[in-house]
């Protein structure tokens, strides 16, 4: 027992020496939302309600309550993620034991895993409904085996927490639910009836989840755009990989589309131990311990009703969204493993994963350091090096509804105004009063498309709004700096090609045609009091430089 508890402290020791290293990192724009929500002067439900409608508040919460304690910085704001990302450590090894008898390996893997080493320094939900999720698997273990109401209490308190702490944490309810009440009325009514009624407690405590997302939902379906993506089979392949490989993929935050270079590495650090884990899970799912089987259908089931709730344009599925499913998912596919495979190979293949995985996370932390540089915090520091004072202005379409690197004083303003928010909701700022009830239907494809055609801005509404937060406070001999990120740069067309281009306007077009429309439009109002100097490329950012005259 003492040996285990020195290991157990050994892992968390070096679980935070990995995540840190992913701590004095910049934030990208996900991250500056976080801040964002957490410091709205209006309060944390009204950005919910009417900026970011897709989040429940706990985290929130929680990360306002940590910044007034420990500060903005990017370690402070990381280290709030960073203890629930080292407490799913210990908890993975109390709970290993508890279902599969060796608690060691799960926090083993928990420790290096390169996507939950990542995650934990995340200025996001993720960890801590990682944390949630497998303390429920824990206590759900503890109510199998004990069956008294001091464990279905604390199940029913944490599963209650997990939907306010992520919206799609609700999958895990459901399915849970579902799944074990199925195998206790078959195998013990009496605990049946004793889990059924803690259960309806649980979801009259969710009322007012489902008040809000039903909230969500009216505003969502009168977005112009309501999803960003169809549901491939690549997108499934993309969250596997991410889970059980030693490595993961480039870009983790999103889905690639499975185009993968498969050669000796990818093969040994990738596909190898994909194979192994789905091995152990179905294993797993065929095992004569019940209630093993019973977990590995619970998460199997959530993972199934991901999959519909994005085919079903709800979601995205990528593997944030779902990581809180891999820690349980371990110990699940260690118990097939133990089965499948003898020790000493068993062993082997582990030493070598992880490893591997140690290696990697070690590695990638430098990579990410650069790539979220770039994402975010490189725009203020070219207002930096431009000597640009707070008398003058930053435009952002994309990152203005979270200026986590424009909060100094000194730094220059930034134009509230975020295309992507902004030109998709009919209730904003960017439509006229009489657009609304055509933004809310079919009509809206002819809208934008005469839009484009008329020789005036979007809307009076859109114009006002510009020439009072942009033009009128700006003074003369002052910059402006419209900073277009990556591919985005591609919006800036002249109004007569941009015409030539969209012939109509229909959902494949919309996002771009609108996004097209509003530079037009911003540059047009510029050059009305403005000077344009020059324009240039930067590391991920093009740049363009105008001054009032």
């Amino acid at each position: 027992m003492k040996k285990n508890i020195f290991i157990v402290l050994f892992l968390i020791l070096i679980g935070f020496g990995l995540r840190f290293l992913y701590s004095d990192t910049a934030l990208w724009y996900d991250e500056a939302c976080s801040w964002a929500t957490a410091t709205d002067k209006a309060g944390i439900m009204h950005n919910l309600l009417n900026v970011d409608l897709q989040h429940t508040p706990l985290y929130f919460v929680l990360l306002k309550i940590w910044m007034k304690i420990f500060g903005q910085g990017e370690i402070a704001l990381r280290s709030l993620s960073l203890i629930f990302g080292i407490l799913t450590i210990p908890l993975a090894y109390i709970t290993g034991k508890k279902i599969i008898k060796n608690g060691v390996l799960p926090a083993l893997i928990c420790t290096v895993s390169p996507v939950l080493v990542l995650f934990s320094a995340e200025v996001r939900m993720y960890s801590l409904v990682v944390f949630l999720v497998l303390l429920s698997v824990n206590y759900l273990a503890d109510f199998e085996q004990k069956e008294n109401k001091k464990s279905l209490l604390k199940l029913i308190g944490v599963n209650i927490l997990i939907p306010y702490t992520f919206v799609g944490g609700i999958l895990y309810n459901i399915s849970s639910a579902i799944c074990y009440l199925i195998y206790l009325y078959k195998n013990n009514k009496e605990k049946f009836s004793k889990y059924l009624r803690f259960e309806i407690i649980e979801w009259i405590f969710l009322i007012p989840y489902f008040v809000l997302i039903s909230y969500y939902a009216k505003m969502r379906s009168v977005f112009v755009i309501s999803h960003e993506g169809v549901l491939r089979f690549s997108h499934i392949v993309d969250v596997i990989r991410n889970f059980f490989g030693a490595t993961i993929d480039s870009n983790i935050y999103w889905v690639t589309g499975g185009n993968y270079n498969i050669n000796f590495w990818f093969s040994m650090l990738v596909i190898i131990p994909c194979i192994y884990f789905i091995a152990g899970f179905i294993k797993s799912l065929k095992s004569e311990d019940k209630f093993i089987k019973v977990l590995s259908l619970i998460i199997l089931f959530n993972f199934i009703l991901t999959i519909v709730f994005s085919a079903l344009k709800v979601n995205i599925f990528t593997v944030r969204y779902i990581l809180y499913l891999l820690p349980p998912a371990i110990i699940i596919a260690l118990s097939g493993m133990s089965e499948r495979f003898n020790p000493k190979h068993l062993k082997a293949f582990l030493i070598i994963f992880v490893l591997s995985c140690g290696v990697f996370s070690f590695k990638n932390s430098y990579i990410m350091k650069q790539n979220k540089t770039l994402a975010l915090k490189s725009t203020a520091l070219e207002c930096d090096e431009l000597g640009l004072t707070s008398e003058d202005m930053i435009i952002l379409p994309f990152g203005a509804d979270a200026p986590y690197y424009f909060r100094n004083l000194t730094r220059p303003r930034v134009f509230n105004s975020d295309f992507h928010k902004t030109a998709r909701n009919p209730y904003g700022e960017y439509y006229d009063d009489a657009d609304r009830s055509q933004m809310a239907g079919s009509d809206k494809y002819k809208l934008i498309f005469d839009k484009i055609n008329e020789d005036k801005v979007f809307s009076q509404k859109y114009f006002d709004y510009f020439i009072q937060n942009v033009t009128n406070t700006i003074q003369k001999g002052r910059y402006v700096v419209i900073a277009m990120y990556d591919s985005d740069n591609n919006a800036i067309v002249d109004i007569q090609v941009l015409r030539k281009q969209i012939q109509d306007v229909n959902p494949d077009n919309i996002l771009d045609a609108l996004f097209k429309k509003y530079m037009c439009d911003t540059i047009a109002m510029l050059n009305m009091n403005f000077k344009f100097l020059k324009s240039y490329k930067k590391d991920n950012f093009t740049y363009y430089i105008f001054q009032k005259m």
